[in-house]
């Protein structure tokens, strides 16, 4: 069994399969270095990112939170400001009649129209509930119309996120290309030294 297998004694030249073993350390270097880009990934900027995507509702129901207490109270001042509250007004005592005097000549008075608007003065108190609705409905009115509110905004797609995302399809193919030809370059190179 031993006879079957011949063991030579020549030694193998350096040149031949030098620029083999440079392209295997370049793509050992390569894989190398590509672990170390996933691992600081995996343990510094992923939790980075998974604790930003947790706070970000939190955050935004914060703000929603504040933007409508804020309305709520603009809405309850405005309210308290304009609804009068009752009083005791006295009521007119009689007067006695007049005696047989001069009657006075009758003053004309003239009614002139401003343009100074009057506040409502029955308006009914509202709920905290409805102030709010009301407030919340104002500046939505306000930020559709351009007015000064300015609109929270809420995520509506998914989070773009991969290299599939990024770089799409075609660069995966592209990539995929690339790596092929490594392979068949390198092994034409080991070929070619060997022979």
């Amino acid at each position: 069994m031993a006879d079957d297998f011949e063991v030579t004694s020549e030694p193998l030249e350096q040149g031949e399969n030098r620029t083999f073993v440079i392209a295997a350390a370049a793509l050992g270097a390569l894989i190398i270095l590509s672990l170390i880009c996933l691992g600081v990934y995996a343990l510094v900027l992923q939790p980075r990112q998974r604790q930003a995507a947790i706070e970000r509702p939190t955050e935004i129901m914060l703000t929603n939170t504040a933007v409508a207490v804020g309305l709520t109270e603009a809405a309850a001042a405005q309210i308290a400001t304009l609804t009068p509250l009752p009083s005791n007004t006295p009521q007119p005592s009689a007067t006695p009649r007049p005696t047989n005097t001069a009657s006075p000549t009758p003053t004309p008075v003239i009614v002139l129209p401003t343009n100074t608007p009057t506040p409502f003065t029955t308006l009914a108190t509202v709920g905290p509930e409805t102030a709010t609705a009301a407030a919340q409905q104002t500046a939505t009115a306000l930020a559709l119309g351009g007015g000064a509110a300015t609109p929270t905004r809420t995520p509506t797609a998914l989070p773009t996120t991969g290299i599939g995302d990024e770089v799409g399809l075609p660069g995966l193919a592209g990539l995929a290309a690339v790596f092929l030809a490594v392979i068949f370059l390198s092994r034409r190179l080991r070929t070619r030294t060997a022979g």
